[in-house]
């Protein structure tokens, strides 16, 4: 009677664990945002701290949250685990990034440049962002400067700590060299805190400039092939 008895409680203790196990605490924010993790520390009524599948901690104000349940993982095998689900951080509200490329020219027209840029706007959910930027071309074989003013739409196409996005920015530069600026850009976004990220992409500029001398008048595109890394914040 005794054996069973112990019995007993080992499979009660070891289904109490398993059912443990196999639910995760879910934060729901007031934004409309859920982070699925493991509440490592709360302040009540001031904070809270959770740390998601893939290590990420994410710190939110007590007066930002809607709620704390425990729900079943999202994406469960067979053997109750979770398949890896974290959330890439990407709340509604601003958001801003800052970037360093390099544009190798292709073409008869095009010379390589070094370029630097920042954008601000508005994230409407985990996946659309719109904003506006300036930044600054240097084509340091000829020595001229452009500075190129833009919308910028942005696509995150999943919502987790790696994905991969779809830039595309439109608008038109002036200083030195002034004409039309387009540059699609396919990349990928590596989330590192609740509001810092890595970007590192690859796309085409093209850059229209005219021409107005004594031998050619006309506009050409000093087109070529960037490749762009950045932090956003």
């Amino acid at each position: 009677m005794k054996k069973f008895f112990l019995a007993v409680v080992a499979v009660v203790l070891i289904s109490g664990f398993a059912y443990a196990q196999s639910y995760q605490e879910v934060v729901y924010l007031k934004n409309g945002s859920v982070i699925r993790g493991v509440v490592i520390e709360q302040v009540p009524g001031i904070s809270l701290k959770i740390q998601t599948g893939d290590g990420s901690i994410f710190a939110y104000s007590m007066a930002d949250v809607e709620k704390i349940t425990k729900e079943a993982p999202r994406n469960v095998t067979r053997l109750g685990m979770s398949s890896g689900y974290t959330p890439s951080g990407l709340r509604s509200g601003y958001r801003g990034m800052a970037d360093f490329a390099h544009t190798f020219g292709v073409g008869v027209f095009s010379t390589p440049r070094v370029e630097i840029s920042n954008v601000h706007g508005y994230q409407f959910n985990e996946y659309f962002f719109l904003g506006g930027g300036v930044g600054a071309h240097y084509y340091y074989q000829a020595e001229a400067i452009e500075l190129p003013i833009f919308v910028d739409f942005r696509v995150d196409f999943l919502n987790r700590s790696v994905t991969p996005y779809f830039d595309l920015r439109a608008g038109y530069t002036v200083f030195e060299e002034t004409g039309f600026y387009i540059n699609p850009t396919a990349g990928a976004r590596f989330s590192v805190g609740p509001k810092c990220a890595i970007n590192v992409g690859f796309g085409y500029t093209a850059q229209f400039v005219k021409y107005d001398d004594y031998y050619y008048s006309g506009s050409e595109n000093l087109g070529g092939l960037t490749l762009r890394v950045g932090v956003e914040f």
